[in-house]
């Protein structure tokens, strides 16, 4: 699953995901590494209101295959999430990646490394390792605590489950899903265990126009380093 519903509330009015990204939507990039992916059998995209007829339009003009489905997104990530998994409900599948549209970078060899810690350990997510000291602190921005800075680790997507336990856990969180910001965080709400995997520093979301350039300067390496 691709989410494509965001509001893009920092990109200066314009829709991250249909920005261009070295000739092509970001989102397309996402969808992309998911075709080629050979442990991916469909891909179901959230998209909004506004953007819903652009993103069809980018998928069939990319000839993205894998692509069976479009839904309506929710009032938050995580219950757009759940309008997606509805959609897949029909013919489930064994497992499940959820992976945010805004995440053009991601690579299918990060795909296939989820989805094998998915099928050990029942849940993975990508992530890297924190470099900074964290703090974490009150309403009123004073230090409460410094976290060991080695258990901490900045979740991305894709995020990966069973299929049966990630639409369970969002059908039965329903009253919360607001709250949770990632496909991990409802998962340790029904207590269900979540193996981190290393993800990528290239695995950038885009959220400033700043970013977009970042990601830009990352794909023009790439294509260098595949040139020599």
């Amino acid at each position: 699953m691709v989410l494509g519903a965001g509001s893009s509330a920092r990109m200066g009015g314009a829709d991250k995901l249909l920005a261009d990204l070295e000739g092509d939507p970001v989102i397309v990039w996402s969808l992309r590494a998911f075709e080629a992916c050979q442990g991916i059998r469909a891909v179901v995209v959230t998209t909004s209101e506004h953007n819903d007829a652009s993103i069809r339009s980018a998928v069939t003009q990319a000839g993205l295959a894998k692509v069976q489905a479009f839904v309506g997104g929710g009032s938050s990530r995580a219950a757009s999430v759940l309008h997606g998994l509805r959609a897949l409900n029909s013919k489930p599948p064994d497992y499940v990646a959820v992976h945010d549209g805004a995440r053009p970078l991601v690579t299918t060899m990060l795909i296939e490394d989820g989805l094998r810690m998915a099928r050990v350990y029942g849940a993975a997510v990508a992530a890297v390792p924190a470099t900074d000291t964290l703090k974490i602190v009150d309403r009123d921005r004073l230090v409460i605590r410094t976290p060991l800075r080695s258990t901490v680790w900045h979740a991305q997507t894709p995020q990966f489950a069973r299929f049966a336990d990630l639409l369970g856990a969002h059908e039965r969180q329903t009253a919360m899903l607001d709250l949770y910001t990632d496909d991990v965080s409802v998962l340790e709400a029904e207590g269900l265990p979540v193996r981190v995997f290393e993800g990528s520093r290239e695995n950038l979301k885009i959220t400033t126009p700043d970013d977009l350039d970042a990601a830009a300067r990352i794909l023009r390496q790439r294509r260098a380093g595949a040139a020599r």
